[in-house]
């Protein structure tokens, strides 16, 4: 089977080497994804906004024979056991700054906030939805499924804010999305790779992104030194992820500079159902790539001992096909 994967400046046509790919059959039964839908999984009551979004990016779902099914359950359980699979951490930090760095140098070739994309996204036809696996059709629909639940997130929790920073920020695709939902506030990304910043400046020299700056920052030695505006936000989108059971700097980090709110969209383990085959193969991959361990469990602590209120502890039910990865964990500190 072939696909369509971004890469560079162009999209490309790429096959499958391993031979694990899906096989179509002559028909089948899709489900084009409706306001309601997203209503019954978030658990919600969205907006007119939302409302529109979900028609602009139009996802469709693509429903797998047991047979399709059973061999993309093999290929996650092969990737499993893969002995050359990357794990996070912080000797990464070089590699993230040179992926950047490549977005960067296609987005100045080109112009194209597009290509502002990570790169990782669209590499597989698969995404998970709801417990299970769909194929896609458009390389674009992973990365619009996460947009969606972006934009239900910031615009329940950071609409309204005078200021909002989004941490471990990479490309700005996320803030670039957050500006559509808040129009005033002041915007800051804040990534440990240097080749990060050089692309929030040239979005605000663009004129892409307005009432914006940007700061260098690890989350494995954050800088306390950094001043956030009062009354502020802070989110991450998959970026602890990278740092495993090391954020116990960064929670202190937030802890000591008491923003109004944090969210984060990240992979929780503590939120999957391990009785759930394709939640348990995502929590293995958790596990097998080093991602954020014992996260909500320590936010739990910190609740139970009156440091900070916990507001929202849920999953978006959006996934790739590795990992159900976008659960949500809203909290402030008190």
């Amino acid at each position: 089977m072939e696909y369509s994967v971004y890469q560079g400046t162009q999209y490309k046509t790429m096959k499958n080497v391993n031979a694990d790919s899906v096989k179509k059959k002559t028909t089948k039964e899709t489900l084009s994804l409706k306001l309601e839908d997203f209503e019954k999984s978030f658990d919600d009551t969205l907006s007119s906004f939302f409302a529109s979004k979900v028609k602009e990016h139009k996802v469709v779902l693509e429903r797998l024979s047991q047979l399709e099914r059973d061999e993309i359950i093999l290929k996650i359980i092969k990737e499993l056991s893969n002995p050359s699979v990357v794990r996070a951490g912080e000797e990464r930090r070089g590699q993230w700054d040179l992926g950047w760095k490549e977005n960067l140098e296609s987005f100045l070739d080109t112009r194209d906030v597009d290509f502002l994309l990570p790169r990782y996204f669209g590499k597989y036809p698969i995404i998970r939805w709801n417990q299970d696996l769909y194929r896609v059709s458009k390389s674009r629909d992973e990365v619009n499924m996460l947009a969606l639940v972006e934009y239900w997130i910031f615009e329940k929790y950071l609409s309204d804010l005078p200021a909002v920073y989004e941490f471990g920020c990479g490309t700005g695709h996320n803030l670039i999305r957050l500006r559509e939902v808040n129009k005033k506030a002041k915007l800051v990304g804040l990534d440990w790779a240097k080749s990060s910043q050089e692309i929030i400046s040239k979005l605000v020299d663009k004129n892409i992104l307005t009432n914006a700056g940007c700061y260098n920052f690890d989350f494995f030695h954050p800088d306390s030194s950094l001043a956030l505006d009062s009354a502020s936000g802070v989110y991450t989108v998959a970026a602890l992820e990278q740092i495993g059971p090391n954020f116990l700097p960064f929670v202190d980090f937030i802890l000591s500079k008491k923003p109004k709110i944090c969210v984060h969209i990240e992979p929780i383990a503590e939120l999957l159902d391990e009785t759930n085959l394709i939640d348990f193969l995502s929590v293995q991959y958790f596990k097998k790539r080093h991602y954020l361990d014992g996260f909500l469990s320590h936010l739990e602590d910190l609740e139970s001992t009156g440091k900070i209120k916990l507001l929202s502890t849920k999953r978006s039910y959006v996934g790739s096909l590795f990992v159900d990865g976008y659960s949500i964990i809203v909290w402030y500190p008190l």
